[in-house]
């Protein structure tokens, strides 16, 4: 949809600019926004730009229309949001939903309107509200049906995308090497602040892991960028899943997009696993999982990566 102003801020997200939104977006209803009521879900909870629930009111039978949207505009914390500038993060997620996210394998929520102010930088993303489902929690983890039911889903889309011509056509989406020197730049304050915090509750080989990684981040998302390419999540964890709470035979919905990029699949594998799994259960099930999601990638057709590739670069 073209001519829709991109609001800065929520108070710019009326009545009217959502009638035109919804109207946008190929619903069939005619009712029109009458007035609306909003709440922060991303506050407190580990997210980098602003997410809102808005209940809709209508002038009429809204019919198909939504009852209730969310609405993610970028960072209000000056700091976050020059990092996100830099790194174009809020812009491709929002390209991400007008041109791929509707090529299925890997269900995402409903995009009703996607902007871009290329003056400004803003952007804005109103989409389905998924309240009907269970969010994944990294702290409270997941059963193993759940973490293979994302892990299978995760390799059929990433074996939809396995070096595809297609991926070239996503000029606007980065590779895993793109920004290289953000992070390098970025890497050594935000390492001693994790020192800071983690206090006595880091162990000293991880102290010596990350210490040493300042000088490897080159070469080893140099690595991650190399083919056999695929599109990656990037930030692929059970914070950003949904899980059906009605019939177990509906398909996962992962959302948060923003770091999405072309580059080694696997990538998304080792995320999900070290986030989802308390480190004895991880230990115990991480290459029964791994094997699935490469056997995974074999049944859909990806040739030329074998097992001991993906256990690389699962470590890496």
């Amino acid at each position: 949809m073209t001519g829709l102003p991109v609001p800065s801020r929520l108070q710019e997200v009326t009545p009217s600019w959502l009638t035109e939104a919804l109207r946008g977006s190929g619903l069939s209803g005619s009712a029109s926004v009458t007035a609306c009521s909003s709440e922060s879900i991303s506050e407190g909870k580990g997210f980098m730009s602003q997410l809102f629930r808005l209940w809709l009111d209508y002038d009429a039978d809204p019919t198909d229309l939504p009852r209730s949207v969310i609405v993610k505009l970028p960072s209000a914390d000056p700091l976050m949001r020059q990092f996100f500038d830099r790194l174009a993060q809020n812009l491709c997620e929002v390209r991400f939903y007008q041109s791929v996210a509707t090529h299925g394998h890997l269900q995402t929520p409903r995009s009703y309107h996607g902007g871009i102010d290329s003056e400004t930088g803003n952007t804005v993303l109103l989409l389905e509200d998924m309240s009907n489902a269970r969010q994944g929690d990294s702290v409270a983890g997941c059963t193993m049906e759940e973490a293979r039911q994302a892990i299978g889903q995760l390799a059929k889309f990433h074996a939809a995308w396995w070096n595809s011509p297609r991926l070239d056509g996503l000029d606007w989406m980065p590779c895993k090497d793109t920004h290289t020197d953000v992070y390098e730049e970025l890497y050594a304050d935000a390492w001693e602040s994790f020192i800071g915090k983690a206090g006595d509750g880091m162990t000293p080989r991880l102290r010596l892991v990350g210490d040493k990684l300042r000088d490897e981040v080159r070469t080893i998302k140099a690595r991650l960028a190399s083919p056999p390419r695929t599109l990656a999540h990037g930030d692929y964890r059970l914070d950003n899943c949904f899980f059906s709470t009605a019939d177990d035979s509906q398909p996962l919905v992962v959302f948060d997009w923003e770091f999405c990029a072309r580059g080694r699949g696997t990538y998304d594998v080792a995320t999900f696993i070290s986030e989802a799994f308390p480190t004895q259960q991880r230990r115990k099930e991480e290459m029964g999982l791994l094997r699935m999601y490469h056997a995974t990638l074999l049944e859909h057709g990806v040739g030329g990566y074998g097992f001991d590739e993906c256990l690389e670069d699962y470590r890496l």
